[in-house]
């Protein structure tokens, strides 16, 4: 039997991050309909969860595309920490951004929700992939 090996450029293993990026900035700059339906503290902050998954996932498809990147299919603590506090300032960044837009505004508790959202990315991430660690 004959295989075809085809062969892909290293960057092309980043696309499902980058899918993640563009559909969190998306998002985050639409104008969306009010979910309010009842004027009490759970429906006024239903978009949190939300936050978290958008930002677990975010770091999820980072860590793994990084640990595609690597021919030892191997990550350090320090990339990990690195790929946190970029999806961090990403969110802080969107957080900026919306500021400056009239049907967006700035929430600390969504960069409290997008920063559980990496944490538990994180720990989803660690459990799945318990031997992609070095130190």
């Amino acid at each position: 039997m004959f295989t075809v090996q085809v062969s892909m450029p290293k960057w092309f293993r980043f696309w499902p991050f980058a899918a993640v990026v563009v559909a969190i900035f998306w998002l985050s700059v639409i104008k969306t309909p009010s979910l309010k339906l009842y004027e009490n503290w759970f429906w006024d902050n239903v978009d949190k969860f939300g936050h978290a998954f958008a930002y677990a996932v975010l770091f999820f498809s980072g860590a793994s595309s990084l640990r595609n990147f690597s021919d030892k299919k191997q990550l350090t603590f320090s990339s990990l920490k690195n790929l946190a506090v970029g999806c961090f300032v990403y969110g802080f960044s969107i957080e900026i951004l919306q500021h400056f837009l009239p049907h967006r505004s700035f929430d600390l508790f969504d960069m409290l929700a997008n920063s559980i959202g990496i944490i538990l990315g994180r720990l989803i991430f660690a459990r799945i992939y318990s031997k992609a660690f070095v130190s």
